[in-house]
């Protein structure tokens, strides 16, 4: 009996141990996040350009950093499982840009992406809208994305018809949501997203936000949707909006003072299946 009941003991102590080593492991556990720094371009200035030699960390961790090489590719390792992280990209020629803010899954992450403009580009939007980016407010962006669709690919990349709400509902901005038209030039008179799939906050305070997106339901919006987009003008376009309430990934923005914020393809305001 005393030897039978030592081996209980022995064995509850190796499952116990086994047990505490499992649960290091998972507290432990990392993965690697991969991407791209692109440029934001205009139609009429041809394809994206990459972003070479910028400094990508992550704000929350920022001991984690790189460089993007010569076609603006990056990695990052190390990043712990269930953690928060927002990616940074720096650059003299281009605005402090952070992408929304993730949830680290448990597998590597091998597609985010910086969609980023340079300053004169910056300053040009600027001029079209009317207004100045204010150094305590940051400047928030994102694409209502169709599925499957991110920044490399060719042809227009946004779910038209979405529209955008921001939690909390009392958040303080000069002006959004202003939408995006086919031309990738933010048009104050649009009411839904186009098929560029866009949308801009201005000069928001400082704070958390949650980004959320819906298809329209107002009649007379749905009317417009309609009337801008036949199917049969545009049958290779994905218009579900028209007749599917799409369900969309919201986005968490930490909103920094001088900061432009961009949740772009394939992680932004993404469409579900």
């Amino acid at each position: 009996m005393r030897i039978f009941g030592s081996s209980l003991i022995s064995l509850a102590f190796l499952a116990l141990t086994a047990s505490l080593a499992g649960c290091g492991d998972s507290s432990t556990s990392t993965v690697s996040v991969a991407g791209i720094a692109w440029e934001f371009t205009l139609p009429a200035q041809g394809g994206y350009n990459r972003i070479a030699n910028a400094t990508i960390s992550v704000l929350e961790m920022p001991e984690l950093s790189t460089t993007s090489n010569t076609d603006g590719e990056f990695t990052i390792a190390g990043i712990p499982v269930g953690s928060e992280a927002t990616f940074v990209l720096e650059h003299g020629n281009y605005p402090l840009t952070y992408t929304k803010t993730f949830t680290i899954p448990d597998t590597d992450i091998d597609n985010l992406t910086f969609q980023v403009p340079s300053e004169g580009l910056y300053l040009g939007i600027e001029a079209i809208l009317g207004i100045t980016s204010d150094p305590a407010k940051c400047q928030m962006v994102s694409t209502f994305t169709r599925v499957g669709r991110t920044i490399g690919d060719p042809g227009p990349h946004g779910q038209a018809g979405a529209v955008l709400t921001i939690a909390p509902a009392n958040a303080v901005f000069e002006a959004g949501p202003i939408y995006f038209g086919d031309d990738v030039v933010p048009d104050r008179s649009r009411t839904y997203s186009s098929l560029d799939g866009g949308v801009l906050i201005i000069n928001a305070d400082p704070g958390d936000y949650t980004l959320t997106a819906a298809c329209v339901t107002d009649p007379v919006q749905k009317a417009a949707l309609l009337a801008e987009y036949p199917p049969a003008d545009f049958p290779d376009e994905d218009l579900r909006c028209e007749t599917e309430n799409v369900p969309f990934e919201p986005v968490m923005m930490k909103c920094r003072a001088g900061v432009f914020l961009n949740a772009s393809p394939s992680y932004g305001l993404q469409a579900l299946p």
